[in-house]
């Protein structure tokens, strides 16, 4: 049972619990990685940079970001913060002092983390929503699946004994200690015998053999028909993050099977993790990229749609269903492909952050409008019959500023609220904030892509990290890209225009406008 001693510490959980549910929308995820990632993140593009794989300019770009960020961070000592400037006042090189002292900072501080939280909140020494984003990612940096992360965070939240929110990331602190990455077996079965050569050394379980194992891990054999399968050894810090990537050597090797044999694996649905008491879907979850306007403008399948539209929307899709570096290879090109400036491939991280900040308030506002007038019809009824997502973000935003949007029972939707008040009071400098966050994770895809394609490197430290804080964000920024061109008949970088001067010119006096910067009804 939680002990939370105020509303900072309430809204704090809230969130935190709330990153790591598999339902929340992108205008509610985390944006970015942790602190203690992005520490490792300079550490290696630095020697990437000695090998003529990403630029100084790249590289001071990630410095940059990170002094910025440790500089208002609680969980740093004063002179740790110090010596993290004194080292990037220019861009450290590979084996160079500077870069072994932040090597060695880097793990000084992943060494206590979120001791070093635990510390600040029983101080009272921070933010709830940087409490939340930096302890969440923080922990899916680390390795943690979020189901394994929901699951255990909730098991304390219902525990009969009591705990404050500090003794939560002392423990916390516990299961990263506890739980290190660590060697899992996973069984991965087809339907039909793969060909073979005759001198295969892959070492293949046959049908009565795969039945065998499964019994004797105690999983249930009923209706597993399976040809055959193989055991692949995979390292994680939990059994769904062992499945997740024992899903990703099995798209390694279903893409080799189709270019060697022109078949791809016929895979069983289902993979088993050895220890677990439960079996996972063979397929990946989804990594939440949507467009929704194609289905509301009924344009699934329509024909003679713009071209350059609709080849960034077939490239997008890799970034939904594809090995990571397909993944990220694919989502790169859709974005560069319609928001590139011509001398500048990377401009099209700025521009898109540009589209995906000014269609956050209208999004969060259209989401918390229908709770609130479904949860409260009586004090809300100005809401009734209001149909257009505008008029609606409008009306919830009038009410946000009077004070009259009565107490959400989600804590989660208080906090909602909350951050839509302070956005609301002061809009310039929040979307600004919100714009940098989005932009340096559209700039972590690019340098990843270039890695990829550049260095042939498949084992960047922020690899599958740059994944998971892109793929719901490109979505929403590619669907107010299409809304734009079939409805107002605007070009991706005309949009991206409109966009920069409403960021420009938004201010206190006309709050209002936050729901109309891309004049989307």
């Amino acid at each position: 049972m939680l002990n939370l001693v105020n509303s900072t510490q309430q809204l704090s959980f809230a969130r935190l619990y709330e990153f790591f549910s598999e339902q929340k929308h992108w205008y509610r995820s985390l944006w970015g990685i942790g602190t203690v990632l992005a520490m490792d993140e300079l550490v290696e593009a630095c020697t990437v940079m000695k090998q003529g794989h990403l630029s100084e300019g790249s590289v001071k770009r990630i410095a940059s970001s990170l002094l910025k960020r440790v500089g208002s961070h609680p969980a740093f000592a004063i002179a740790e913060k110090h010596l993290l400037a004194e080292q990037v006042r220019q861009v450290p090189r590979a084996e160079g002092v500077a870069h072994f002292i932040i090597r060695e900072l880097c793990q000084r501080v992943s060494s206590d983390y979120l001791s070093r939280w635990a510390a600040a909140v029983a101080g009272g020494n921070f933010r709830p929503e940087h409490f939340a984003r930096h302890v969440g990612a923080h922990l899916l940096d680390a390795g943690f699946s979020p189901q394994f992360l929901h699951d255990w965070i909730a098991s304390r939240r219902d525990a009969p004994e009591t705990i404050t929110l500090a003794e939560l990331c002392e423990e916390l602190q516990g299961v990263v200690q506890s739980n290190p990455p660590r060697p899992f077996d996973v069984l991965i079965a087809v339907k039909s015998m793969p060909r073979l050569n005759g001198a295969s050394r892959t070492p293949w379980l046959k049908a009565a053999a795969v039945t065998e194992w499964l019994r004797q891990n105690r999983f249930d054999t009923a209706g597993v028909r399976a040809a055959a399968a193989m055991i692949v050894t995979v390292t994680a810090r939990d059994d769904v993050g062992a499945a997740s990537a024992a899903r990703n050597e099995s798209d390694r090797y279903s893409a080799r099977a189709l270019l060697a044999t022109g078949k791809p694996l016929d895979l069983l649905p289902s993979v088993w993790v050895r220890g677990s008491s439960r079996e996972f879907p063979a397929k990946t979850n989804s990594r939440g990229v949507a467009v929704s306007e194609l289905f509301r403008g009924d344009r699934i399948f329509a024909s003679g749609v713009s071209q350059n539209v609709d080849a960034a929307l077939e490239l997008l899709a890799h970034l939904e269903d594809s090995s990571p570096p397909a993944a990220i290879a694919g989502g790169w090109g859709a974005i560069e492909g319609l928001l590139a400036d011509p001398s500048d491939r990377a401009s099209a991280a700025d521009n898109l952050a540009t589209l995906v900040t000014c269609s956050f308030p209208r999004a969060e506002l259209t989401a918390l409008s229908r709770r609130a007038e479904r949860i409260f019809p009586s004090q809300c009824a100005e809401l009734l019959g209001v149909e257009t997502n505008r008029e609606r973000s409008r009306v919830l935003a009038r009410m946000i500023l009077e004070n009259r949007v009565p107490a959400m029972p989600s804590v989660a939707d208080q906090a909602a609220v909350a951050r839509m008040r302070k956005l609301l009071l002061n809009p310039h400098p929040e979307l600004q904030t919100i714009k940098d966050l989005v932009a340096e994770s559209f700039h972590r895809l690019y340098r990843q892509r270039n890695l990829i394609l550049h260095g042939g490197r498949l084992d960047s430290v922020a690899l599958h990290a740059s994944l998971r804080t892109v793929a719901k964000l490109a979505g929403a920024g590619m669907d107010r890209i299409t809304h734009g061109h079939y409805e107002q008949g605007l070009r991706p970088l005309e949009l991206v225009a409109k966009a920069n001067l409403a960021l420009a010119v938004i201010d206190r006096a006309s709050p209002l406008e936050c729901v109309d910067l891309l004049e989307v009804a």
